[in-house]
């Protein structure tokens, strides 16, 4: 045992028997960091963040998903992004839908223009060989999961106003909003092959000082839709800001 184990040990101690409450809280959160990391290979960020205190959002966001809290702070960093948007005309857009929470906080956000948001309602598409991810402790996608179906949607979206549905699969019913522009498109497909058809077809749409989020883009577990983003992107010279959240960002110069 080195000296700065005993140092480690002998702070540890301390926090245990003192009556400051803050060392008991960062005692517990420290530990809690160990477990994850020990033994489920987890990582936990920085605690005391304020954004865990907006309880108008959680109060949402519950309605919503009740039990997936681990989803909150991507769909939290969406709804801070449409909000910085005001200026920026154009309509919002989003591809795969799932149950509806991030569409809600997207129109929520902004209620200028309509909100289009697309979904099969069948889950995803059939797989191809660049969905297969490499890294050892990642699941495999496959045909019809994520499946959500569209009345639990229409409900969770009920109480927006210029919110417009299109059941289909990706980029058959895109056509339909050939001619609008958008401020804000947020890409939640997984796949390389949806992936791409959405920013090819949402980009060039999207009006200039606008963002496209991709939900997918820093997970181990859709290396397809990494490589569609930079397979369309790269081309275009254009930057992806890859979040801690493991979405990646675009704005439009």
């Amino acid at each position: 045992m080195t000296l700065m184990d005993i140092r480690r040990i002998g702070r540890g101690l301390a926090m245990i028997f003192s009556r400051d409450s803050g060392q008991r809280r960062r005692l517990r959160y420290h530990f809690g960091r160990w477990i994850a990391k020990s033994f489920f290979g987890c990582y936990i960020g920085g605690d005391l963040k304020l954004w865990l205190e907006d309880q108008t959002f959680w109060r949402s966001y519950r309605m919503i998903s009740p039990h997936n809290e681990q989803m909150g702070e991507r769909t939290y960093v969406v709804r801070e992004l449409v909000r910085s948007l005001e200026r920026i005309t154009g309509d919002t857009a989003e591809v795969g839908v799932f149950q509806g929470r991030t569409s809600f906080f997207i129109r929520q956000a902004r209620e200028q223009g309509e909100h289009h948001a697309f979904d099969s309602f069948e889950g995803l598409s059939e797989p191809t060989p660049q969905d297969i991810s490499k890294h050892a402790k990642a699941f495999r996608w496959k045909r019809g999961d994520l499946s959500v179906g569209e009345q639990l949607v229409r409900e969770n979206l009920a109480g927006l106003d210029g919110v417009r549905l299109y059941r289909g699969w990706v980029p058959d019913r895109f056509e339909e909003v050939a001619e609008h522009q958008f401020a804000f498109v947020h890409i939640d497909v997984d796949l390389y092959q949806p992936t791409l058809d959405s920013v090819s077809f949402f980009y060039r749409r999207l009006r200039p000082g606008g963002m496209l989020v991709c939900d997918d883009y820093g997970f181990a577990t859709c290396p397809g839709a990494y490589k569609a983003m930079h397979d369309f992107f790269d081309q275009q010279s254009v930057h992806i800001i890859h979040l801690s959240t493991g979405q990646g960002l675009v704005i439009k110069p």
